[in-house]
């Protein structure tokens, strides 16, 4: 998908926001009042009168889905980011740091290059609960968040960055409740280090599997988080319910996409209307 666009048929979140905007009553389905909303809304200000709500109509609300990409050492060293800065691609999540050791090869690079080409950047971590260290998921999980902290101490986490990002695919399969009350740590030190809060990385197999059986106390305060949620199907939203979350930020919605600059598949995204300041740091 070149450009985000929502049109008469279309579903979801992105169409409630696209109502509210418009003064019409949130049901999240396009159909004949928002086509007429859309259109009325075209004319009024001098824009292609077509009915489909893409990057002009939905920017000029101010609600515009931005794409962006994330990267690790899987893409390789030799990313042409100034050719990505040419492309639709407006920013781009880096991963840094697996585990308490493991350093992601190339992050730094990667990072100069997508700075250098005024994209905006952001680091991930990626979570290992399932090391189980010290058979403490707190003590465990802040040894995780310094390494991430410490690396990206190297690179920076700077004003007008990306949050950074706690990414669960991993667990301990039997003790979901181990697994969140690490996540909710690793938030927390990370938080507070930085002063803002994180973002959650996340998909319906993953929260089935590590997080679903925790308490619900606690699973509460996990979807408090910004989620940044994986799933590769659907056109305008993600087809796997974004869980304990009410509405995603960010939607990956593919593993497999094409960008001019990068050798091979990457990872593609879609940021929710109207969220780029609530996921930059001040």
């Amino acid at each position: 998908m070149t450009n985000y666009t929502l049109r008469k048929g279309d579903e979801g979140q992105e169409v409630r926001r696209l109502q509210r905007c418009l003064s019409l009553v949130p049901d999240g389905k396009f159909g004949p009042k928002t086509d007429g909303a859309v259109k009325s809304y075209q004319q009024c200000h001098g824009i292609t009168l077509d009915g489909i709500a893409g990057p002009q109509t939905l920017g000029h609300l101010g609600i515009e889905v931005l794409h962006g990409i994330d990267v690790s050492a899987w893409n390789g060293k030799n990313i042409d980011w100034k050719a990505v800065s040419k492309t639709n691609v407006e920013y781009c999540w880096i991963k840094a740091t697996e585990g308490q050791t493991h350093v992601n090869r190339g992050h730094a690079d990667k990072f100069k290059g997508a700075r250098d080409n005024e994209l905006i950047v952001g680091g991930y971590h990626f979570g290992r609960p399932d090391y189980n260290n010290s058979d403490d998921p707190l003590v465990d999980a802040e040894q995780e968040a310094h390494h991430f902290l410490n690396v990206m101490a190297k690179v920076g986490i700077k004003s007008g960055d990306l949050l950074p990002v706690l990414d669960v695919e991993k667990g301990m399969k039997t003790d979901d409740q181990y697994n969140v009350e690490w996540c909710l740590k690793w938030l927390d030190v990370v938080e507070k280090e930085v002063g803002v809060r994180c973002v959650v990385y996340c998909a319906k197999w993953a929260w089935d599997l590590f997080l679903i059986k925790a308490d619900k106390n606690d699973l509460d305060k996990l979807v408090q988080y910004p989620i940044w949620w994986a799933s590769y199907s659907g056109s305008v939203e993600p087809k796997r319910n974004v869980r304990g979350w009410k509405e995603w930020n960010v939607w990956q919605y593919g593993s497999k996409g094409t960008v001019t600059g990068i050798k091979g598949h990457v990872d593609v995204n879609w940021m929710a209307g109207g969220q780029l300041t609530k996921l930059i740091v001040p």
